[in-house]
């Protein structure tokens, strides 16, 4: 797509960009307001490293969030963290005035479990190995459901930047088993934080001019440059997956997102529609990347909690 081509040079800015930024509670009527702190983001119980799958390079881990209030079997929600791919860890509740502990603490008090998984980032392992870690991780918590009685066919994945990246191309393969990390069942719906969509060779071309450090961590994702994997490149680009199959997605993106424009989200939104899936894209006038604080995060955890109640 031609936006998405003229915009490639910023996007792979991002790959090693950490996701930052903080917020507001997005209701006070529910929760204390930042500053007060929240133990384990109020869930009842906390499952930490929990181990979901072991590799080569070492073992990898996930945290489960248990609401004090559900019913059986309990929704869930997998959050996967940005980074740039090469960064990053799953803690949720370290700033418990991040947007993602907000939504996160939001999405417990209505009853959701939530999990937050650690995946391998791009200095030990090339792409596909971290969507092919958060499938894994999805599909060990759907085998264990009965443990923790969560329902395996009520699952939302939610991710930020890399994260949103991420989870953005598990959707899109959800219906294809043949594709890395495809075939996932029981996933109702996506919520990408501007999360870089299109990595194309394409794209590439269109703005050879990247800069080094760019260039330097997007050889580390995909063990190439677009132009030298072409396949990777596209296997790699959630845009180019799309098939129709997808189950909804709620997109959350800045105007002023200096790392991922959000020309990436404005046509990943056309393309999903253009194949007839159910799509949710809100821009926020004057976001950076990672949305920071302001009264905007207000609205932004009430789209996502309205969203999730309405498809998971």
């Amino acid at each position: 797509m031609a936006v998405t081509r003229r915009v490639l040079a910023a996007c792979l800015a991002v790959v090693a960009l950490v996701v930052a930024g903080c917020s507001r509670e997005s209701d006070a009527d529910e929760a204390p307001p930042v500053g007060v702190a929240i133990r384990d983001l109020g869930a009842a119980s906390v499952q930490r490293n929990q181990v979901y799958a072991r590799r080569d390079t070492g073992a990898l881990k996930l945290d489960l969030f248990l609401p004090q209030r559900r019913t059986t079997p309990t929704p869930l929600i997998v959050y996967v963290h940005g980074g740039g791919w090469d960064a990053g860890g799953r803690t949720l509740d370290a700033d418990l005035a991040a947007p993602e502990a907000q939504v996160a603490q939001r999405l417990l008090e209505r009853g959701y479990a939530v999990a937050t998984v650690d995946y391998r980032l791009s200095g030990v392992a090339h792409y596909p190995a971290q969507v092919i870690d958060v499938a894994d991780a999805v599909r060990w918590l759907q085998q264990r459901a009965e443990t923790w009685q969560l329902d395996p066919g009520r699952v939302g994945l939610w991710g930020a930047s890399a994260g949103g990246q991420l989870v953005s191309q598990l959707g899109a393969v959800a219906g294809d088993p043949t594709k890395p990390g495809g075939g996932l069942s029981g996933i109702r719906a996506v919520v990408d934080w501007f999360g870089p969509t299109d990595m194309s060779a394409e794209a590439q071309v269109a703005h050879p001019q990247i800069p080094d450090y760019a260039r330097r961590v997007v050889t580390e994702l995909l063990g190439c440059m677009p132009v030298e994997c072409p396949a990777t490149a596209d296997s790699a680009s959630p845009i180019k997956n799309i098939s129709g199959d997808e189950p909804p997605f709620l997109i959350q993106h800045g105007t002023a997102d200096s790392l991922v424009p959000i020309d990436q989200s404005l046509d990943f939104a056309q393309e999903l529609r253009r194949r007839g899936v159910t799509v949710e894209l809100h821009p926020y006038e004057g976001l950076e990347h990672g949305f920071g604080r302001g009264p905007d995060n207000v609205l932004i955890v009430d789209t996502v909690t309205a969203f999730v109640e309405n498809h998971v």
